[in-house]
């Protein structure tokens, strides 16, 4: 689980236990802080993503995920990532850039960070991704690039959007829970 901005490692366990409620959980909280909030990666000084922070941050996180993996005995091919906001954007800057090991996630209101050249192939790895219509953090653009790019990797895509803003709703948890259901090997 991959908080969004000012969260914790439990802020998606409800979600979390209501697409899978058998399933161990596995919650990393992002180690920076700024502005008083938590997060995975910083942003520069006028407001643009520090992607210095990003890759290193990313690194970080996915050595972790490897260590608590380890820890754990639980195995990173079968793990359904869910991820909110800031969360949900370093699951998809690693698969872009980094190469983990999940293979699915379940990617609430996430953005494209920067822009890949080189796509990597994703052709093993699925993803279900929702967008608001009145998101003011995410705009219908920046999502439909990101979609794109993972599309442009031969990933599975799935998309859901509705009329809301930034906020996870129930009928974006229904989505997320049919496509989690289908998706379970």
């Amino acid at each position: 689980m991959l908080h969004g901005t000012g969260g914790d490692e439990q802020d998606l366990s409800k979600i979390a236990s209501y697409l899978l409620p058998t399933s161990p959980q596995l919650g990393i909280r992002g180690r920076l802080i700024e502005n008083g909030q938590t997060r995975y990666f910083n942003h520069t000084a006028d407001g643009s993503f520090d992607l210095n922070s990003l890759n290193s941050e990313t690194d970080w996180l996915l050595e972790t995920i490897d260590t608590y993996t380890e820890q754990y005995h639980l195995d990173q091919e079968k793990m359904i990532v869910v991820g909110y906001s800031n969360g949900a954007n370093v699951a998809a800057y690693a698969w872009l850039t980094k190469r983990p090991r999940f293979k699915k996630a379940v990617l609430f209101h996430p953005m494209l960070l920067t822009p890949t050249v080189d796509l990597p192939d994703l052709s093993k790895i699925s993803i279900w991704g929702s967008h608001g219509e009145q998101d003011p953090i995410v705009s219908k653009t920046n999502f439909d690039e990101l979609m794109q790019s993972l599309t442009g990797t031969h990933a599975d895509v799935s998309i859901f959007e509705h009329e809301q803003s930034h906020n996870i709703n129930e009928p974006e948890l229904v989505s997320a829970k049919a496509w989690v259901t289908a998706h379970i090997s």
